[in-house]
């Protein structure tokens, strides 16, 4: 009777076998997991920006152009002789001012016998600047009417006076100077030459060019 029983297990479990489909895949399929597989993240690159570097080259010529003027104005010293005269630093003060261009700095001076004079540096972005602001003042200042040029002095220049006081300008590269003298009260004679002289010494000395 026991053997019977297992007869007739055997033979439903072939005919099964005989009835399923021949495609049928019983191969366990893999359990999901909720790891995410691991992907290749690009590295970033560093592209230029052009007006980020417009901007720094900008800012480092503004920076070398007020280090100049600054140096300039630094070189002036307490007391210059012009002369037969000696002129002296009226105040510790400089004014500076923004041009077209670039920006100057004027520095005011005194001598005893009551003259005043000014001595202005500029320094600019371009020569083409400066050569503009120097046109510029050669036309509106009144002393600088009927302006002649020096040939002893730096190229290009102009002197001038009358009752206006007296003015020279000059421009090398883009570097400015002008050189005033509102008042003038002593009778050692000319007085712009000889401060002229003075203040190139200054120039010259800051651009190493002696």
């Amino acid at each position: 009777m026991r053997f019977l029983k297992y007869a007739l297990l055997i033979a439903l479990i072939v005919a099964a076998a005989a009835c399923a489909p021949e495609d049928l895949d019983i191969t366990p399929s893999p359990t999901a997991t909720n790891t995410p597989e691991p992907t290749e993240t690009p590295r970033p690159t560093n592209t230029p920006d052009p007006a980020a570097q417009s901007a720094e080259t900008e800012d480092a010529a503004n920076a070398d152009s007020e280090s100049l003027l600054d140096q300039l104005v630094a070189a002036v010293p307490a007391q210059m002789s012009g002369g037969a005269l000696l002129w002296r630093r009226t105040r510790e003060e400089v004014v500076y001012e923004e041009v077209e261009g670039g920006e100057i700095a004027i520095v005011a001076m005194s001598e005893p016998g009551g003259s005043e004079a000014d001595l202005t540096f500029g320094v600019f972005e371009t020569p083409e600047a400066a050569q503009a602001y120097y046109d510029e003042v050669l036309g509106r200042v009144r002393s600088l009417e009927n302006a002649q040029t020096r040939e002893n002095f730096p190229q290009p220049n102009a002197f001038g006076g009358g009752t206006y006081g007296s003015d020279a300008i000059f421009v090398q590269d883009n570097l400015y100077v002008r050189i005033s003298i509102p008042q003038f009260s002593s009778t050692a004679g000319e007085p712009l030459s000889p401060l002229a002289r003075s203040v190139f010494q200054i120039v010259n000395g800051v651009l190493g060019t002696e």
